[in-house]
């Protein structure tokens, strides 16, 4: 689990960052797990990339994602201030 939310997180940055935005930019997530209890044992790895102060976050236990080896997925929404 752990090694999966560090990709999500590295997914997001990059993205965000081809956007002209930051992970602070974030606003809203939806995370999809597969295991519940696995992935609040990994809050430390969530905190990396969102920080103590999280975005607005939902968290969805599911049983089953889009491939079978997959256990998180997260939908992240981000506002980006044009006068920066």
């Amino acid at each position: 689990m752990a090694a999966q939310i560090q990709q999500v997180g590295e997914n997001l940055r990059l993205s965000l960052e081809a956007a002209g935005a930051t992970l602070k930019d974030l606003v809203r997530t939806y995370t999809y797990v597969t295991d519940i209890d696995a992935f609040f044992k990994e809050v430390d790895m969530r905190q990396k990339y969102f920080g103590q102060a999280l975005p607005t976050s939902s968290t969805i236990g599911v049983s089953r994602l889009s491939h079978p080896d997959f256990m998180v997925e997260i939908e992240a929404f981000a506002v980006i201030d044009d006068k920066r």
